[in-house]
């Protein structure tokens, strides 16, 4: 039961046409203050009258009565059933907001979890690549300087030995040359 402006104008008409109205805009009936003796009949009639007057002024208000209690009871009704809804309503849209949240709560860390078990895989897998490129360029550079020292042993080595047959041939040379002349000095003698 939600209260809404129709229901308001319907209740407003409801109670505009019983006798509320009527009595709510009812001009005073209070007499004169200071009252005037006549006659017994006219003070019989009189007071035949203002009876009269008296019972439908009070059935009129007991009538009143009556229809304002029965609109204030289904008032009362009416909005104890709407807060009922709306309270039955808002526990459960929370509940299913904080359902909502919950897995949503859940699918980020999740996603957070692999995000940084992926970034620390990646960071494993990175600081081992520098370290095998630190060792491979410290084997290429090993590999190098072993090349290098090689290189400059055989090239000593090869200076030596062109260095031993230089002074072989020369040595050689000289001895063949003492010869000849000794040779030559022996036919002219």
């Amino acid at each position: 039961m939600h209260i809404t402006a129709q229901k308001i104008k319907e209740a407003a008409e409801a109670l505009e046409c019983t006798e509320l109205k009527s009595f709510m805009f009812q001009e005073p009936t209070a007499g004169p203050l200071t009252r005037r003796r006549r006659s017994s009949r006219s003070t019989g009639r009189s007071r035949r009258s203002t009876r009269g007057t008296r019972r439908s002024t009070r059935r009129s208000t007991r009538g009143t009565r009556r229809s304002t209690r029965r609109s204030t009871r289904g008032t009362r009704r009416s909005t104890r059933r709407s807060t009922r809804g709306t309270r039955r309503s808002t526990r459960r849209s929370t509940r299913r907001s904080t359902r909502g949240t919950r897995r949503s709560t859940r699918g980020t860390r999740r996603s957070t979890r692999g995000t940084r078990r992926s970034t620390r895989r990646s960071r494993r897998s990175t600081r081992r690549s520098r370290r095998s490129r630190r060792s491979t360029r410290r084997s290429r550079r090993s590999t190098r300087r072993s090349t290098r020292r090689s290189r400059r042993s055989t090239r000593r080595s090869r200076r030596s030995t062109r260095r031993s047959t230089r002074r072989s041939r020369r040595s050689t040379r000289r001895s063949r040359r003492s010869t000849r002349r000794s040779r030559r000095s022996t036919r002219r003698s």
